[in-house]
């Protein structure tokens, strides 16, 4: 349809849906599909025909007319083909190829392709379904089916003529990219999560000789996610049927176990996301599940390993129990073509409430667990028998982990603590306070030396164990961090919150060492020019340097020593400083009149202060300052202490003349008007510009005037001076 045509001459309607049409596309300039809600797919053809002149009767006032259009333009549509799909149809896309090739995908949640090949006459021949996405894949019509599909080319893929790939988006908001080769077509290639639910719990997988690049996510629903640190692509492991709670690797990093409320715990294969085995007993929800941490008993098969010598998980339920699942050894879960049974070795009560956690030793001796009842217990990993109770906590305990390098285990508490307990007496040796609200994980890091714990504040927080000290806090997540879990080489730690965000977390220690190392040798390079500049008297040079690092006290230092080298050759220092002044720029004027502000505020530096302003203020004309940006308000912050300074200048002034009225009254021998002449001397000489470096005293000896006579005093009590008397004759006094 011409946009241009407002009469709609050559607007044509097709009714053929029967509900909303969602996709259209064009094979070539002759055929175009459209689909829609009513579950068909209907392929049409256009036809163009001959020019066709049209007599349209005009009715104009006076006379009547008949006027010839000539539509050049004429074409119908037919429809040729109608297929039927069985789902509605929210996304279809053309793919490339000499055939009618056709993706649709809708509300089954199945992504399928279908193909119409090309006659020679130049018609199609009936669609019919060729590939189709395997069900283990698919999204499936229980869970809302698919929004959109669309097709994609990365930009190997067209300078190497591939096909490129589908990416179709679910209900969920995730993104499942689809390849489109002859050997895999609609194989999932990559996943992305569009949206996280709350954050349960994580685990990373441990690889040999290389940081760990994948994580298994619980994430507040029945499928576990399997999450690539690098990209975020995602697999699914979907098994349970109702929320899982918990997950743990093992420490090859082969085995993934996982448990729920649906009151099962199930063990994966890492590799081919398969659940080999599933473990029932527990008659309520079971919140923690944990694998034995000796990766050598995995290989261990036959009777040694049925009978408890081999590799086990350890599960923690609502119910209050802690039961023991021996596992048959590596070869045999992998070799098992259906789901095995697991059987409860041993079992036990462990707890008065519900059990938060499970942890199994470095070396497989020992179980502790955490319990809402305040206490942490250890347990022989053979038969379960309990070892000891640790007491302490004034709140539930959330975490405990024990440590690979020493023989102590670390909790965290709904008291907002942190404690490390001794396994040799069983004994507190450290509390770590500083959490706001509940500590819910904690982990060990740096060899041992480290804790880091996550809270429900949202903070992370890392401690050193050696002092007690909180060494830094990290403030990533909006609500309670739920999952932490830190690598095997200690460079990594991923967390996870209620704010549904999987942060990851690089230890940055050497670089900030470093930085800091380059920023202390580029301060010492800085000082060295500095004090070059100073010693050569390039005032503007060093003055340039001090404001662009912005350092105050050395501009200070700078304009102090300005001002005294003019005062040293007898020149007054104001002018000096009015020749600088109308060489700044604005920008320039601005910062020094801030750090007059802040020199103005204690009374050894306003002297210096108030020449700088006094400089400024004369040199650069009035209209200019006022109209730059900012400084007026800073003026106008120099003010109340300038007048401060001015008031006890004034009541010094005015107290110095009761010390001469007293030496007046005592009695003079000097006649009046050599008094008089050396008053008005001292009056002159004794304006200074700065104050002196030198205790410079002015003695009046017998009633003449003493300049320039500098005295110590000495720091013994009770030794007095005297000099001349008011008795004593002009000669006798000097």
């Amino acid at each position: 349809h011409d946009l241009r045509d407002t009469d709609n001459n050559n607007l044509i309607f097709l009714h053929d849906h029967g509900s909303a049409v969602t996709c259209m596309d064009w094979k070539n300039d002759n055929f175009f599909i459209s689909t829609g809600r009513d579950a068909v797919i209907n392929l049409w053809r256009r036809e163009k025909l001959g020019p066709e002149e049209d007599e349209r009767e005009e009715k104009p006032k006076r006379k009547k007319k008949k006027k010839k259009v000539k539509n050049s333009q004429r074409q119908c549509f037919e429809r040729v083909h109608t297929k039927p799909v069985y789902e509605e149809v929210e996304g279809m896309v053309i793919l490339p190829s000499e055939d009618l090739l056709i993706a649709t995908a809708g509300s089954k949640g199945i992504v399928r392709i279908w193909r119409s090949k090309l006659h020679e006459a130049g018609r199609f021949s009936q669609l019919e379904c060729t590939v189709e996405q395997s069900q283990c894949e698919a999204f499936g019509d229980l869970k809302g089916g698919y929004m959109d599909l669309i097709h994609g080319f990365l930009p190997k893929d067209e300078e190497t003529n591939k096909p490129g790939q589908l990416i179709v988006a679910d209900v969920e908001h995730n993104l499942l990219f689809l390849s489109l080769q002859k050997d895999q077509q609609l194989s999932t290639i990559r996943t992305i999560v569009g949206h996280n639910d709350e954050i349960l719990d994580l685990k990373l997988i441990p690889h040999e000789g290389r940081e760990s690049s994948h994580a298994v996510v619980a994430t507040n629903s029945a499928k576990v996610r399997l999450f690539e640190l690098g990209t975020f692509s995602c697999d699914i492991l979907d098994g349970h049927s109702a929320t899982v709670l918990c997950v743990d690797v093992s420490p090859c990093g082969r085995f993934i176990a996982t448990c729920g409320k649906d009151k099962t715990v199930r063990l994966w294969l890492t590799s081919s996301r398969k659940c080999l085995a599933v473990a029932t007993g527990h008659t309520e929800a079971i919140g923690a599940v944990a694998l034995s941490q000796k990766a050598g008993k995995y290989e261990l098969t036959g009777k040694a390993a049925v009978n408890g010598g081999g590799s086990f998980l350890v599960s923690a339920s609502k119910d209050r129990t802690l039961k023991r699942w021996n596992l048959p050894g590596a070869s045999v879960l992998v070799e098992e073509p259906s789901e095995m049974d697991l059987k409860t070795f041993c079992s036990t009560r462990a707890h008065e409430k519900d059990i938060n956690i499970v942890s199994v030793a470095p070396n497989d001796s020992l179980v502790a667990t955490g319990s809402q009842d305040k206490t942490v217990k250890l347990w022989n990993a053979t038969d379960l028998t309990l070892r000891a109770v640790l007491k302490g906590h004034r709140r539930g305990v959330w975490d405990c982990q024990f440590s690979s390098f020493d023989r102590v285990v670390a909790t965290a508490s709904g008291d907002r603590t942190v404690k490390l307990w001794s396994l040799s007496d069983y004994s507190c040796v450290r509390t770590f306070q500083g959490h706001v609200a509940s500590a819910l994980r904690v982990r060990f890091l740096s060899g041992g030396l480290q804790l880091v714990s996550g809270g429900a504040d949202g903070l992370i927080k890392l401690w050193t164990i050696r002092t007690n000290d909180c060494e830094s806090t990290f403030d990533g997540h909006q609500d309670k961090v739920w999952a932490l879990d830190m690598s095997k080489e200690g460079k990594q730690l991923v967390s996870g919150g209620a704010d549904s965000k999987i942060l990851i977390w690089a230890d940055t220690t050497k670089q900030e060492e470093e930085s800091k190392r380059a920023v202390e040798e580029q301060n010492i390079l800085t000082e060295q020019r500095l004090s070059n500049y100073l010693r050569h008297n390039e005032y503007e040079k060093a003055l340039d340097l001090a404001l662009e690092l912005e350092k105050p006290r050395e501009v200070l230092k700078i304009l102090t020593s300005l001002a005294e080298s003019e005062v040293q050759k007898g020149e007054t220092g104001l002018g000096v400083l009015q020749q600088h002044a109308t060489k700044w720029p604005l920008e320039k004027v601005r910062q020094i009149l801030t750090y007059c502000r802040d020199w103005n505020t204690r009374a050894r530096n306003s002297h210096l202060a108030m020449l700088v302003v006094q400089a400024i203020t004369t040199s650069i004309p009035a209209k200019t300052l006022a109209s730059t940006d900012g400084l007026p308000q800073i003026l106008a912050g120099i003010t109340p202490y300038a007048e401060r300074h001015f008031d006890r200048l004034d009541r010094m002034y005015s107290n110095a003349f009761l010390l001469d009225y007293t030496l007046f009254s005592m009695g003079s021998l000097d006649d009046e008007n050599s008094m008089q002449e050396d008053f008005v001397k001292w009056e002159i000489k004794s304006k200074y510009i700065l104050p002196p470096k030198a205790a410079d005293c002015r003695i009046q000896v017998g009633g003449s005037i003493v300049h320039g006579l500098t005295q110590q005093m000495n720091d013994e009590e009770g030794d007095i001076m005297s000099i001349g008397c008011s008795d004593s004759s002009d000669d006798d006094s000097t």
